[in-house]
């Protein structure tokens, strides 16, 4: 048990040092998104995930929107301090990915050959 939550604590730092880089431009956004930890069952790390993939999305709205990359770059700066604290993200912002976002993209951390085709369909289907 206590192996499990020294885990989901890394999984954090991990995905913490990843936006902090997007976010100071040192790394790109599918970067970021591939280096994510597998396999994470944790709720956290499943919303900063779907974060950073709307950060990519949202590239026109960011140009066109006045002050909406400001936003939500100050979103992403929350939870990088959530995670790094290691604190559960508030319920309106884990409510608020779960209605859009039900599904985990987040790889497994091993996928056999048919698993990997079933994640690729499913974001083809996104």
């Amino acid at each position: 048990m206590e192996s499990k939550k020294l885990q989901i604590y890394q999984d954090r730092l991990l995905a913490a040092s990843l936006i902090e880089e997007v976010l100071l431009n040192k790394i790109s956004i599918q970067s970021a998104l591939s280096k994510f930890p597998k396999g994470s069952e944790d709720i956290n790390i499943k919303c900063a995930f779907d974060a950073l993939m709307y950060k990519e999305a949202d590239e026109d709205l960011r140009k066109n929107i006045e002050g909406y990359a400001n936003l939500q770059d100050g979103l992403l700066r929350a939870m990088v301090n959530a995670l790094k604290k290691n604190q559960q993200f508030s319920k309106n912002i884990i409510g608020r990915y779960l209605k859009y976002n039900k599904d985990n993209y987040i790889p497994p951390k091993k996928a056999d050959f048919k698993t990997f085709l079933r994640e690729i369909k499913r974001m083809i289907n996104f």
